[in-house]
């Protein structure tokens, strides 16, 4: 007997997709043994993903699902470079995703398409390039490690430089 379709929404955890477990024990250490951001795995090397490098949002969310590895954008620079995920999971475990001062790139995409259905035709006109910043990984109890990217969002006063900008520059 075959069991009963659920829906996707009743299937998932309470808060989505993107969510946290505070009671389980998170790690942030990559493959190496290394603490968040001080090494890359020469795969995402090979891709162009070291600490300082510049990619567009659409194609680091590509690697992202090729590759697969999760993407977390940043809004405040100090919080990026200084406090590792977990601590960041941890401090803002109670306020909701989209009001954190970082968000899934997943989350972020797909809410931004929600709200404007044109964003993605504005990405071709202004490019939302982002900076990346730190590799780890991150193991919510029993499940195996999951690697992680960290990126930092352009300001505004950034893209209205960069939209100003000549593409012979």
């Amino acid at each position: 007997m075959p069991l009963p379709r659920v829906p996707r929404q009743e299937r998932l955890p309470p808060g989505g997709a993107f969510f946290y477990f505070p009671g389980h024990n998170h790690t942030m250490v990559s493959p190496t043994g290394t603490p968040e951001g001080t090494a890359f795995p020469p795969d995402l090397e090979r891709l162009g993903i070291v600490p300082g490098a510049k990619i567009d949002i659409r194609e680091l969310d590509r690697m992202g699902k090729r590759h697969n590895f999760h993407i977390y954008l940043y809004f405040e620079e100090d919080l990026a470079k200084s406090s590792t995920l977990k601590e960041d999971l941890q401090e803002y475990g109670d306020v909701p995703d989209l009001e954190r001062p970082f968000v899934r790139l997943d989350a972020f995409l797909r809410f931004a398409t929600e709200s404007d259905p044109l964003f993605t035709r504005r990405l071709d006109e202004l490019p939302l390039v982002i900076e990346v910043v730190a590799y780890g990984e991150i193991g919510i109890g029993e499940r195996k490690p999951v690697a992680y990217i960290k990126g930092l969002m352009p300001f505004l006063d950034e893209l209205t430089m960069e939209e100003n900008a000549s593409p012979a520059s």
